[in-house]
């Protein structure tokens, strides 16, 4: 004698799965409503008279409570997993294109070997869960599912709890309901009538849908990748991390221009001792999230690369970018310290304008560089005279009490873009935002007031 039972499986869930415990309210509520109405509720969907309402319905209605508690219990199991990773509209989506698949095959093979078979009442959502279930056989390739087993034989009894892989778990669900299909297949040819009974096909149906969905949408591959970078799967063991390392290095070599596969190839370097690597792979990602403008994950990476006192070789065209990275993360210690660098730098671009202005902000804010501020004011008024925040640093240097006016040496007329562009009316009202045109991250074209181009 053998018995099995599949309890669980060893995928944790980060966020409650509310659409699978819906659906599963659903199919109990009905199973209730065909209790109470009897002999007045439906029989269920009829292949030969299709009625798109019947079949919806027919979706959550089951046969008796075995039936039922086999179905919610397969439910549980796959679709918790599937909508905490892909989310509910994939869930929704697959559950309903597979009862499709379901209704379909079934009627196909009812009409190729017993067109009697179309006449009986199907029921049941086991249709619909086969799809869940072959989504997950080729998305969840490392879980497992628990499985609990009971083997007798004479007076020998064993009882335990065992991992199977849910592809070799559902495989093998898949080839038994393809066996099973076959034989009542040849049975009803043999009777040449609907006898009933499980609908086998309608399984298969449903299981060939959401497995060849999945591939098809390449859901596979973002179930990976969101392990990869959100850690979903933790790697246990030292064998797991240099598995994990190789997924990694395979993905980033497929979409090298993802920042957060890079970073977490970096952490995946670090757990497996190779610090160096690791170190590349942080800046690639830090260059990558700067390129894209994604200034939370381009800080995650500086951090990671400046926590051991290590700080990268960046290019003015990516230090720009990091100083307002740092700065909208309310960093600004940090940020201050790269404005200064790009400020000190000099040159007439909007970026060394902007280094100036928000040194100047920033330092007015932290108190240990409060009296460097000044300074920023004062080299924004000379080196751009008639630019837009002209008047901001005319207001802060009167706030701090320090005279604007240039040295007798200093005096001279501008040059360059100072004398080219007349002088703004007003402040700008956000120093970061305020030159028209301006592009905050230094790659392109600001305009400037005479309507030229400055690259």
């Amino acid at each position: 004698m053998f018995f099995f039972l599949p309890i669980g499986t060893t995928r944790p869930c980060w966020r409650a799965p509310w659409v699978t415990y819906l659906l599963i309210l659903l199919n109990i509520a009905v199973y209730g409503l065909q209790i109470v109405l009897g002999d007045r509720m439906p029989e269920g969907f009829v292949p030969a008279h299709p009625n798109p309402l019947m079949w919806v319905l027919s979706t959550f209605m089951h046969g008796g409570i075995l039936h039922l508690a086999g179905n919610m219990l397969f439910l549980w199991l796959f679709a918790t997993i599937a909508e905490d990773v892909l989310g509910p509209g994939v869930l929704v989506g697959f559950y309903f294109a597979a009862n499709f698949g379901a209704s379909l095959l079934h009627g196909l093979m009812g009409a190729v070997a017993a067109p009697g078979e179309l006449e009986v009442p199907v029921i049941g959502a086991s249709g619909a869960i086969a799809g869940i279930m072959g989504l997950a056989a080729v998305c969840f390739m490392k879980t497992k599912v628990r499985v609990w087993y009971l083997v007798g034989m004479l007076y020998i009894w064993r009882a335990g709890v065992a991992e199977i892989t849910a592809p070799v778990f559902l495989g093998l669900w898949a080839g038994w309901e393809v066996m099973q299909g076959l034989l009542l297949t040849a049975v009803q040819a043999q009777a040449d009538a609907g006898i009933g009974g499980v609908a086998h096909w309608a399984h298969v149906g449903g299981f060939a849908v959401g497995l060849a969905g999945a591939l098809l949408l390449g859901l596979n591959r973002q179930v990976a990748r969101t392990d990869a970078v959100e850690g979903r799967t933790v790697a246990s063991s030292e064998f797991g991390v240099y598995e994990q390392r190789g997924d990694l290095e395979v993905m980033v070599q497929k979409t090298p221009e993802d920042a957060e596969l890079w970073h977490a190839l970096a952490q995946a370097r670090e757990q497996s001792g190779s610090p160096e690597i690791a170190r590349q792979a942080y800046a690639k990602s830090l260059e990558l999230s700067l390129r894209q403008g994604n200034a939370g994950r381009a800080v995650t990476a500086w951090r990671s690369l400046t926590e051991e006192g290590q700080t990268p070789e960046l290019s003015a065209d990516l230090r720009f970018p990091l100083a307002r990275s740092l700065d909208e993360c309310n960093q600004k210690e940090e940020a201050f310290h790269i404005y200064r660098e790009l400020a000190l730098d000099g040159g007439a671009g909007p970026r060394t304008e902007t280094s100036l202005v928000r040194a100047g902000e920033i330092a007015l804010t932290l108190p240990a560089f409060r009296a460097e501020a000044a300074t920023f004011y004062l080299r924004l008024m000379r080196d751009f005279p008639y630019g837009a925040w002209r008047d901001l640093a005319l207001n802060r240097l009167g706030e701090l009490e320090v005279d604007p006016s240039p040295a007798p040496d200093e005096a001279a007329e501008p040059s360059g873009i100072a004398a080219a562009v007349p002088a703004q009316e007003g402040p700008a009202d956000d120093p970061l935002d305020g030159l028209d045109g301006y592009d905050p991250y230094g790659m392109g074209a600001a305009t400037v007031a005479d309507g030229t181009q400055e690259r």
